[in-house]
């Protein structure tokens, strides 16, 4: 019977990662209230990890756990990261420079995450 289960549970997911792509078309983007919706999500991640940075500040302030810092500073580079993605909803087409900012900042928001978990 769980064989049966993790069977069909594969069977879903392998059909969920290949919906996106067939609902995507060459050159069309998904749009909500005439917004691109990869912006939209860019936007919503960066407010969110917003609110996680802030309430890792408070928690670091209440604990003063050093690795709370490195946390914070990752959710930090996150929101910074979501709202840079998101500048094409407002300042139009900048990504000659903005993806490799992007990629940097992946690169330091793994390298935060990492030193949070080992700093004891």
């Amino acid at each position: 019977m769980k064989n049966k289960k993790s069977f069909f549970l594969a069977i879903i997911a392998m059909m969920l990662l290949q919906l996106p792509v067939a609902l995507a078309q060459e050159g069309d983007d998904l749009e909500v209230f005439g917004l691109e919706l990869e912006e939209l999500l860019n936007l919503g991640s960066g407010l969110l990890a917003t609110v996680l940075f802030i309430l890792t500040l408070i928690a670091y302030k209440r604990t003063q756990r050093k690795r709370l810092v490195y946390v914070s500073a990752a959710f930090f580079l996150f929101a910074l990261k979501g709202f840079l993605m998101s500048t094409e909803l407002f300042f139009g087409d900048w990504s000659s420079w903005i993806d490799p900012v992007a990629s940097f900042l992946d690169f330091a928001i793994l390298l935060s995450f990492f030193f949070g978990i080992i700093k004891k």
